[in-house]
């Protein structure tokens, strides 16, 4: 690695180390045109700042889990777990996969937002470190999932 690469993938390790929002996934290959975890981040991460709930969830992880079937290799991908010294959550949730085999783009874009809808509502599940109003969370992130065309993100910056 050159000097330069290093200093580019310091300066990408410390912007992703800022960013409070990480949307990713675990998809089938075949499916990865459709699912697209880059949008939410792209969408998301401007419009919400988490300090504004509280100090109990200072990053929130979320994967799309979308597999025809999950086997036991794969099944601790969905749930939830709280990092108490980190005051983060992980969070991955199954999106259908013939759902999103049959779907067009806005269908499953709807699936994907019900998708985040239900892993935020985890948040509630746990015993936070300090305060957090996951239910206000929620409410922000719907209101934008609610904006018509939200998830084009052409606009925005990378």
């Amino acid at each position: 690695m050159t000097a330069n690469e290093q200093q580019q993938w310091a300066a990408q390790q410390a912007r992703i180390e800022k960013e409070q929002l990480h949307f990713s996934g675990r998809i089938w290959h075949e499916l990865l045109s459709k699912i697209r975890p880059s949008l939410f981040n792209k969408a998301l991460r401007p419009r919400i700042d988490l300090t504004k709930y509280g100090p109990g969830v200072a990053k929130f992880y979320f994967t799309f889990v979308v597999l025809e079937k999950l086997t036991p290799n794969f099944s601790n991908w969905v749930g939830s777990d709280y990092y108490p010294k980190k005051a983060s959550i992980d969070v991955g949730v199954r999106v259908p996969y013939q759902e999103v085999v049959a779907g067009d783009k806005a269908a499953v874009i709807k699936l994907m937002e019900k998708a985040v809808l239900e892993g935020i509502d985890t948040i509630g599940e746990h015993k936070l470190v300090a305060p957090f109003d996951y239910l206000a969370f929620k409410a922000d992130v719907a209101a934008i999932f609610a904006q018509e065309g939200w998830y084009e993100t052409d606009h925005l910056p990378a």
